[in-house]
């Protein structure tokens, strides 16, 4: 694991579930602006986790370290337009859609859309999480 500090542009982690241990997934906060004080915010998963309040805790505990630990001022989520959970995730976290990239990532062979959402310290309040990073 890399330990992250105010010159380190990615802060990677591993999620685990506090009450059994077992790994979750990963997350990070990736393309760290020290000068504008924003990041942006990545998650994955494990399949057998998904569709459990996971990813709502995990992105709440990132938003934490990023709002309280590191003093940012901005996060960004960035996910694919048909991807619901994340989608979901975000709105529930109090991300606010920002807009739309069109046909921005190939995926299995198509384009699709990718979604852009963005969260202020001031608009921010992440209750304690079941998720450890």
């Amino acid at each position: 694991m890399q330990l992250p500090n105010q010159t380190t542009r990615t802060a990677c982690f591993s999620v685990a579930e506090i009450a059994t241990d077992e790994l979750v997934g990963e997350a990070l906060l990736w393309g760290i602006d020290t000068h504008s004080r924003a990041a942006n915010v990545g998650i994955s998963l494990r399949p057998s986790f998904r569709g459990r309040g996971f990813g709502t805790d995990v992105v709440r505990v990132l938003c934490r370290y990023g709002f309280t630990t590191r003093g940012l001022h901005r996060l960004q989520l960035d996910t694919h337009a048909d991807n619901a959970a994340m989608r979901a995730v975000a709105v529930r976290v109090g991300f606010r859609a920002e807009g739309v990239r069109r046909e921005a990532a190939w995926v299995d062979g198509r384009f699709v859309d990718s979604m852009v959402f963005g969260l202020l310290v001031t608009e921010s309040n992440p209750p304690v999480a079941r998720t450890s990073l």
